[in-house]
């Protein structure tokens, strides 16, 4: 309770000297007098009292609140808060917004998300640079490095290590300087550096042992050893590596301890020891299993399966390799890896254009500047020399109007010499710019070259041969790739077919769209379901496990309609997860049963009735419904259309009044064509489509599909 309370203390003394960048530094000194039991009761009471006094400093008030629940280590508000701040935070224009980004960056890559993790550090990074905070930034460089080294990507954790190291330098911050220097040092040992290395080591254990920094001097030690270990010294690295256990389990840092004891296992099997070395093996595996350091406890596996198999122990051998396989297949590092590639490309495009405007903006406002300091100058002596011209003679001024006129030829002069160094620098923007086209042109042709893949993916339509269905398909992307899906899979006197509309539209769209896609043909093609209700069931545990892999931030998810239509007796079993069904029907065929209000018609002429079919108010993935899918079964006769479509279409905004089609004008439009043959309907709908888009940017992908029955 003491401990708390001081941290309380502490909290308040840093929020009052940060020189302005502490988010209100007025309220957080009101908690000093408050003690830890009271204290997050009085947190909220200020906040409750400061939104209703003015709204609109909500996100502020909230960064406000995560920062203090960070500094107290109050884990569970604080990720509470980062949950909701997140998809906010470039709309917080405050420095201390890069703890959002370094929390939520910390968090991926707990969770073995290295590319969430590493986008989030680079969006830290540049609030850090654009508040000019140079330790934090120091700070970032350091974790980008850090995490790139995870994953083996030694060139570009280096270079960023390299880059944090030169930052702490010039702050003169002996810790920052420290970790960084151990960090570089482990970039060149795997490159095989080993001198450099060794050198940084060095410098890194000289700060620790001055500054008395214990997990950096046990971490030293560590990787010291395994320099002597490359060097073939095992004697000298073994020594190395029990100096580092011993500190480290005095420490009870865990996760270093499990390192050395990889390490200590590694050095016995160079000296043949592999009893040894395997009794080292299950001490490091069994730390990292119960720390679920899944990343570290792939090389166990490898060193297992290589120390067992010099025994000539193949079973063992076998069975550790078998789970380094399955394991790497979980956490697939070389996917995130090469994914990240053109997430760096991205963010030193951003880098580079921003430090032309800047360097331009610059040097325009020194020019700026200069100019009007001599037109100042200039007026100064004009004043002066009007002044002498009131005072002296006609001769005296005649002489002036000739320094006038000899001024007026230096500015011009002057004038000239500023166009051209205008001139060269708008050619050195302009080169700047084409390099940022080529690698904007290489984005979107990787981009181009994503939309084959779902392509083929996806069934051609037109090709599906079937003596009882006609399919016509009006599918059109938002964006280059699409976030909705559109599926067939004809079966023995079965067909069953759909659309769906995933989470977003583009390339997020696009990746939970093949989930969704790779869901489908395991459920259709490798399991066994007699109902629809029951397979879109089995998608959804599909889709969530998929998802899963996300975290608690992932919402994604798709609204799916699913039609399971047995050739047999023409019964349609539908389920919708968020999506209704529609049939089309000539009115003298209406024989509706009146209690069951899942099949009503919802609009009819003449001729034809539309007849609605209600899906299940949920979605597929990630939901706080616990609604269950089911499905509806519906007599088909001769004649009969299935209409299924994603809301692309209805929510489409026309040109001449930037509104939304909206479901019952399109619904009216199926109706009002239902006269027309299966090909001549979708075309009417196309080019309804079209018309009333005009050249008003589309919203979001578009997935009509109509199919009717031949039989």
């Amino acid at each position: 309770m003491k401990v708390k309370h001081l941290l309380v203390c502490i909290t308040v003394f840093l929020a009052t000297s940060l020189f302005g960048q502490e988010l209100y530094p007025n309220l957080t000194k009101k908690l000093s007098s408050f003690k830890d039991s009271t204290v997050l009761l009085k947190i909220d009471k200020i906040y409750n009292y400061e939104v209703k006094k003015d709204p609109k400093q909500i996100l502020l008030l909230k960064l406000w609140e995560f920062s203090l629940y960070d500094s107290l280590k109050y884990a569970s508000l604080k990720d509470s808060l980062l949950i909701e701040l997140l998809p906010k935070a470039n709309k917080i224009f405050h420095p201390k917004v890069d703890e959002i980004y370094f929390s939520a960056a910390n968090q991926q890559i707990d969770l073995n998300e290295y590319e969430k993790g590493i986008s989030y550090l680079y969006k830290g990074l540049k609030v850090a640079r654009k508040y000019k905070i140079k330790k934090r930034e120091c700070v970032f460089l350091k974790s980008i490095g850090v995490a790139y080294l995870k994953l083996d990507d030694n060139k570009t954790a280096e270079r960023y290590l390299r880059e944090a190291l030169f930052c702490a330098e010039n702050l003169k911050n002996d810790l920052l300087i420290a970790n960084s220097s151990i960090s570089l040092g482990n970039a060149l040992k795997d490159q095989g550096d080993l001198v450099n290395a060794e050198k940084y080591y060095q410098k890194s254990l000289e700060i620790a042992l001055r500054i008395n920094e214990e997990r950096l001097i046990a971490g030293n030690y560590n990787n010291l050893g395994n320099v002597m270990r490359r060097k073939k010294n095992d004697k000298e690295a073994l020594k190395y590596f029990f100096k580092a256990l011993e500190m480290n389990i005095k420490s009870g840092n865990k996760s270093w301890e499990s390192f050395n004891y990889h390490n200590i296992a590694n050095t016995y099997d160079d000296l043949k020891k592999y009893d040894l070395s395997i009794k080292f093996l299950f001490l490091s595996s069994k730390l990292k299993i119960e720390l679920n350091d899944s990343l570290s406890l792939i090389s166990d596996y490898v060193n297992f399966s290589e120390v067992f198999a010099k025994k000539s122990e193949y079973k063992n051998a076998y069975e550790f390799l078998n789970k380094y396989v399955k394991l790497n297949e979980v956490l697939n590092l070389k996917e995130q890896s090469n994914l990240l590639k053109d997430l760096e490309a991205k963010y030193e495009s951003e880098k580079k254009l921003t430090e032309i405007n800047q360097l331009k903006m610059g040097s325009e406002l020194q020019k700026v500047k200069n100019f009007s300091l001599k037109l100042q100058a200039h007026k100064n002596r004009n004043i002066l020399i009007l002044s002498i011209i009131a005072l002296i003679s006609l001769i005296i001024g005649i002489g002036i109007l000739f320094k006038t006129n000899k001024r007026r030829k230096q500015t011009n002069e002057l004038l000239f010499l500023k166009n051209n160094e205008i001139e060269k620098s708008n050619s050195s923007l302009q080169l700047a710019l084409n390099d940022l086209s080529i690698k904007n042109k290489e984005v979107i042709d990787s981009i181009n070259y994503a939309t084959y893949i779902q392509q083929a993916a996806l069934p051609n339509i037109s090709q599906i041969i079937s003596d009882q269905l006609q399919f016509e398909l009006f599918f059109v992307p938002k964006d280059i790739v699409s976030g909705d899906f559109y599926f067939s899979y004809q079966l023995y006197k079965k067909s069953i077919f759909g659309v769906a509309d995933c989470t977003g539209h583009g390339v997020p769209g696009a990746m939970v769209s093949l989930i969704g896609m790779n869901s489908l043909d395991k459920v259709v093609r490798e399991e066994k379901h007699e109902l629809s209700s029951s397979m879109v069931d089995s998608v959804n545990i599909h889709v969530q496990n998929s998802l899963s892999r996300g975290g608690d931030l992932s919402n994604d998810g798709m609204d799916i309609s699913f039609c399971y239509l047995n050739h047999e007796d023409n019964v349609l079993h539908f389920t919708g997860a968020n999506h209704n069904a529609y049939i089309l029907r000539k009115n003298q065929n209406i024989n509706l049963d009146p209690d069951n209000n899942r099949i009503t018609v919802r609009l009819e002429n003449d001729s034809f009735s539309l007849i609605q079919l209600t899906g299940v108010r949920r979605p597929i993935g990630k939901t706080i419904s616990e609604v269950p899918f089911d499905e509806v079964n519906f007599q088909l006769v001769k004649e009969d259309r299935i209409v299924l479509f994603s809301d692309g279409y209805a929510d489409q905004i026309g040109e001449l009044n930037n509104k939304k089609l909206k479901k019952r004008a399109m619904l009216t439009m199926l109706l009002d064509s239902s006269n027309l043959s299966v090909k001549d309907q979708l075309l009417f709908m196309k080019n309804g489509f079209e018309s009333w888009k005009g050249e008003a940017e589309q919203v979001d992908d578009v997935c009509l599909l109509i199919v009717g029955l031949t039989v």
